[in-house]
C-alpha cells in the first residue's frame, strides 16, 4: 500500500497514538509577518531581491533562530547570514544589522499572526474520530504558543505543549520529541506517532525518530521542497488533511502529480 494511503488508514482506524505539530507555519500563519518584515527592511535599505526566494531563505533562518540561545546565534552568525542570496554583495556587518532588523520586526508582527482557518476542525477530528493524543513541539517560546492558543480557545486539545525552552535538543534532532513521548510504554511502536510540520527539518526530525511524517506547505517551504524530504504525505493545508481523513479519500490530485514529477 502506498505510504500516504497507509498513513490515512492508520489515522482512520485509530491506530495512531499521537500527532505532534510544529507551531509556526503549521498551526500559526506567519508568512505575512515574515514578508512584511522583509519588505519594510529591504525598502529602508534599498535592497532589491527575488521575494519568493528571500522569503524561503529568511523564513527558514527565522524558524531556526527562534530556538537558538544568543551566544550560539553570535557564534554562527557568519555562516547563517551568508546563506541569504539577497545579502550577497553586502558586508558582513551590514548583513548582521539587516538580519537583526528583520528579526525584530518579525517578532513584533508575529504577535498579530492568526491561527490557520479550520484548525479546530482538524484538532477535533484527530482527537475525537482518530482518538489521537495531540502535542506541539516548537522552536518558539511556550509563552508565545500559549498566547495564540488561548486567544483561539485551542489549548484544551493538546496533551502537551513544548517550546524551545523545554526541549533537550532542537529539530532536526529527534530528541526534540522526548518530552512528548517519554511517558508512553515501549510497546508503542514509533510508527504510531506522526509529525506534522512546514519545514524540511520537521520532516527530518520525524524520520530520524522513526515517526510517520506529514509536510504542510502553509509555511515558508513549498510542496516541492517538502517532497524532497520524502514525507509520508504532503498537504497544502490542515483542512486538506481533515477532509482526507473524514471522507476516506486518497491523496489529492495535486499531491499525486507532485509525486510523479519527483
Amino acid at each position: 500500500m502506498e505510504k500516504s494511503a497507509q498513513l490515512l488508514e492508520q489515522l482512520r482506524s485509530q491506530s495512531i497514538k499521537a500527532v505532534i505539530f510544529d507551531f509556526d507555519g503549521t498551526l500559526l500563519d506567519i508568512k505575512e509577518a515574515i514578508r512584511k518584515a522583509i519588505e519594510e527592511t529591504f525598502e529602508e535599505n534599498r535592497i532589491q531581491a527575488d521575494m519568493n526566494l528571500t522569503l524561503q531563505e529568511i523564513g527558514t533562518l527565522i524558524e531556526m533562530l527562534q530556538g537558538y540561545p544568543l551566544p550560539k546565534i553570535i557564534l554562527y552568525s557568519y555562516d547563517l547570514v551568508k546563506k541569504i542570496s539577497a545579502f550577497e554583495k553586502l558586508t558582513f556587518i551590514k548583513k548582521i544589522l539587516i538580519s537583526t532588523k528583520i528579526f525584530s520586526k518579525y517578532l513584533e508582527y508575529a504577535k498579530e499572526s492568526l491561527i490557520f482557518p479550520k484548525t479546530e476542525h482538524l484538532l477535533k477530528t484527530l482527537s475525537k474520530k482518530c482518538k489521537c493524543d495531540l502535542y506541539i513541539v516548537s522552536h518558539n517560546k511556550k509563552e508565545n504558543i500559549l498566547f495564540h492558543l488561548k486567544k483561539n480557545d485551542l489549548e484544551k486539545y493538546f496533551k502537551g505543549i513544548f517550546g524551545t525552552d523545554e526541549l533537550p535538543s532542537l529539530k532536526p534532532h529527534p530528541n526534540a520529541f522526548e518530552p512528548a513521548i517519554k511517558n508512553y510504554p515501549i510497546s508503542i511502536k514509533r510508527n504510531q506517532f506522526v509529525m506534522i510540520g512546514d519545514m524540511p527539518s520537521d520532516i527530518e526530525a520525524g524520520q530520524e525518530a522513526e515517526f510517520k511524517t506529514i509536510g504542510i506547505s502553509s509555511g515558508v517551504s513549498d510542496k516541492i521542497i517538502l517532497s524532497r524530504q520524502n514525507p509520508d504525505l504532503v498537504i497544502e493545508s490542515l483542512d486538506e488533511l481533515n477532509e482526507l481523513i473524514k471522507h476516506e479519500g486518497t491523496i489529492s490530485k495535486s499531491t499525486e502529480k507532485l509525486k510523479i514529477k519527483s
